[in-house]
């Protein structure tokens, strides 16, 4: 009976293991974490919420990508005019309580509106290289957070191949200052 529970034990211990993330002190990849990516056939312009709404797009509609994720990769022959959606959940470690937090994309575009627990955190269009983003008033500390990144064209003629989430997303909490 021994042998049976410690075989059994085992692949439990190598399974958690596997499924743990490390990170350093202040800073959390995302690209670790599971992302549904999701095209919005029936976006309105003009209005940058999804049009099948906040609980749906959190409950992971589209197909399952890990960033960077360009869009030609996944819709090479999308319209002009798309809209794309990258969702992501993820926690905070329990240190970073209560502290300032900020999203750093590393590469995104062109054009670009962060939601996150579905409040504005910010847009940004046709940059290079990285963009952060201070969360730290609609972040949660104690629970689940929802990223979800809109994507779109910034002008006219197609998009090109680097569009979409092409770099990583790392949250980073501020330093405590000393007193």
């Amino acid at each position: 009976m021994k042998k049976v529970s410690l075989l059994l034990f085992i692949p439990f211990v190598l399974l958690v293991s596997s499924c743990r993330h490390s990170y350093n002190s202040d800073t959390l990849a995302l690209d670790f974490y599971q992302w549904n990516l999701w095209e919005d056939t029936e976006a309105v312009p003009g209005n940058d919420l999804p049009s099948c709404g906040w609980e749906d797009l959190d409950r992971g509609m589209g197909m399952l990508v890990r960033i960077p994720a360009s869009l030609d990769t996944y819709f090479p022959d999308r319209e002009d005019n798309s809209v794309f959606w990258y969702h992501c959940r993820f926690s905070l470690p329990e240190v970073w309580k209560e502290r300032p937090v900020s999203l750093v994309f590393e590469q995104a575009g062109p054009k670009v509106r962060v939601f996150l627990n579905q409040e504005a955190a910010g847009s940004f269009e046709d940059r290079e290289g990285p963009v952060e983003l201070d969360v730290s008033d609609i972040i949660y500390h104690t629970r689940d957070n929802h990223l979800c990144i809109r994507v779109s064209q910034s002008g006219p003629g197609k998009m090109q191949q680097s569009d979409g989430v092409t770099g990583n997303i790392l949250v980073k909490v501020k330093p405590l200052e000393a007193n």
